[in-house]
């Protein structure tokens, strides 16, 4: 158990996710007072969640990695796999065997209108589906476990069934819904096989990618762009309430030492009072410039909810959007719930006449609109890719002038710092008159920024 525990806890650490040794030792010790019998698949997973995760989706996380690492699960696929024999041995009168061969296409039919997905999964999992060494390509490996797990005959059968009137269509929607889970139970089989097959890399690879945390956020599959959302919410909420780095008086925190001396000084040398201080909240104004190209949308759209979700720790916010047009949607956001502003912002018009994105025509347009109004108190944030579509004019000239007349000036770019000097990014004129520039592309890049920074 503690090897295991310890080897879970390694490939976590791998994928980005922080472990302590505290951590992993509670984990053993607690797994060490459950009595074995007791000791089940859902309550080993709980554990090392509530224990090393933390989060809502840690124990299917924790699943998908010991079944996709170690073996499939035995309580699930075994009893399943008993159920699955005992129904072709009433059918057919005979057995299966481990090899999953021999499988009734009506019974795996009544399987997937029934949407027992269950039983698709153990039947998979049985089916000793073998992936060669020498097939890469994942969609011709994709297609091959379709034809041996019985899965286009099924579809095809299905799709004649209710061409024929044979099934409702709640029947047929219910089966398109079950071959897209046995799709995925597929996908799922060749990912482990291609596991068995290369590296452990391979696998610290692919737990980023299911990581929330380290997944790209232009790379987010639907579930897990809702399991993000989720997560931006709960980081905005835990940094609303963090206190700035400024200092004022208080009746705890930290003794301010020349004050407390001058304070004696007053009392002939006799200190009678220590003087403490503590964090006051700082509350800059924020203006943010979201670029909202089809690149890197998706990455603008949570760096807004993040930021309306601590809006609370700025004094007023200002956002602005772009493709090739300025356009400030400050009122928009006042006007609304931030979170249906939001998802209502694809209905605003005026910022993109072409499609492409022009930075050099958008900093000129918002420091003429708006130099007069930058002060000391002013944080400018940019968020984009800097690709400026080798148009002529690229605003490197007036972005010294706005660093100038702010308090600060970053840039945060998505697209991995080594592309920030070729094509059309022109991020290498930006990068000397910002204040600094972080690339930042996840969740876990933007948690590290706002700590460094606010």
């Amino acid at each position: 158990m503690e090897y295991l525990i310890l080897d879970i806890a390694r490939m976590l650490r791998a994928s980005g996710i922080s472990v302590s040794t505290q951590e992993i030792s509670d984990c053993i010790r607690l797994l060490n007072r459950i009595d074995k019998t007791e000791l089940d698949k859902h309550r080993f997973y709980n554990t090392v969640n509530a224990t090393m995760i933390k989060t809502e989706w840690g124990s299917q996380y924790i699943q998908w990695l010991v079944e996709l690492y170690l073996e499939p699960d035995e309580e699930l696929t075994g009893n399943r796999f008993l159920e699955l024999s005992r129904q072709v041995s009433e059918t057919t009168g005979e057995g299966l065997g481990t090899s999953g061969q021999g499988l009734p296409v009506d019974l795996m039919i009544d399987a997937v209108l029934k949407k027992d997905v269950t039983l698709i999964y153990a039947m998979v999992k049985r089916m000793s589906l073998d992936l060669s060494l020498l097939m890469e390509d994942r969609q011709e490996a994709l297609h091959d476990f379709k034809q041996r797990s019985g899965w286009l005959e099924v579809q095809e059968m299905v799709e004649d069934s209710f061409r024929e009137g044979q099934i409702t269509a709640l029947e047929y929607d219910a089966a398109q819904e079950s071959l897209s889970e046995w799709i995925i139970l597929l996908k799922e089989e060749i990912e482990a096989q291609l596991i068995k097959n290369m590296s452990r890399e391979h696998l610290t690879e692919l737990m980023k990618k299911n990581n929330p945390n380290t997944i790209k956020f232009a790379e987010a599959d639907s579930s897990q762009l809702a399991q993000i959302s989720r997560e931006v919410e709960k980081l905005g909420r835990k940094l609303a309430v963090k206190k700035g780095r400024r200092w004022k008086p208080g009746k705890k925190g930290r003794i301010h030492l020349n004050k407390s001396i001058k304070k004696a000084i007053q009392t002939g040398g006799i200190l009678m009072e220590l003087i403490q201080i503590e964090p006051k909240p700082s509350k800059p104004d924020l203006w943010l410039l979201c670029d909202m190209s089809n690149s890197v949308r998706r990455f603008s759209y949570f760096m807004l909810m993040f930021i309306y979700t601590i809006q609370k720790r700025f004094a007023n916010i200002r956002s602005f959007i772009f493709v090739d047009i300025l356009l400030e949607v400050t009122d928009f956001f006042k006007e609304q719930e931030w979170d249906k502003a939001l998802n209502s912002l694809n209905t605003l018009k005026g910022f993109n006449l072409t499609g492409y994105s022009h930075y050099g025509n958008v900093l000129h347009q918002f420091y003429d609109a708006n130099h007069t109004l930058l002060n000391h108190k002013t944080t400018v944030l940019i968020l984009g890719d800097a690709k400026n579509n080798r148009n002529k004019t690229d605003g490197s000239e007036v972005l010294a002038q706005v660093k100038e007349s702010a308090r600060a000036l970053y840039w945060l770019n998505p697209m991995n710092e080594d592309l920030w000097y070729s094509g059309d990014c022109v991020m290498e004129k930006y990068i000397k008159d910002c204040t600094a520039a972080y690339h930042c592309s996840n969740l876990q890049q933007l948690e590290q920024f706002v700590e460094k920074v606010f």
